[in-house]
């Protein structure tokens, strides 16, 4: 209980603080002017249940989209000189990512650092 004292004079003070005042943002024609008109939802919900019922993938879009993923996977990839082959780009990658692998995040002395850990102020302890 004790720990928590100080914590009362910042209530205090909250309790005492102004608040912006919200209606001075909304124009005055808005604040006073007609209701804005209300929406029959039940309309939106039959067609969001329709379109959940149906289905959305047939078997001929199925098919056509099938030959699409496999036009796409033979296509070279653009931005790299010469026959650009998927293996090729992953190998790049690959040898990129190692090189990170084997570079230190965090150096030395900030390593230090955080394991050193965080002294707690006699005050809280």
């Amino acid at each position: 209980m004790p720990r928590l004292l100080f914590l009362v004079p910042l209530l205090l003070a909250a309790g005492c603080a102004q608040f912006p005042e919200i209606d001075a943002r909304v124009p005055e024609a808005e604040r006073h002017g007609p209701p804005p008109p209300l929406v029959d939802v039940v309309p939106l919900l039959a067609r969001a249940d329709a379109a959940q019922a149906s289905p959305r993938l047939t078997e001929a879009s199925g098919t056509a989209l099938a030959r699409r993923a496999e036009a796409l996977s033979r296509r070279q990839v653009s931005g790299t000189p010469g026959a650009a082959l998927p293996e090729a780009r992953l190998r790049d990658l690959a040898a990129r990512a190692e090189a990170l692998r084997s570079t230190p995040v965090i150096d030395a002395q900030t390593r230090a650092r955080i394991e050193a850990g965080v002294t707690t102020p006699a005050a809280l302890q």
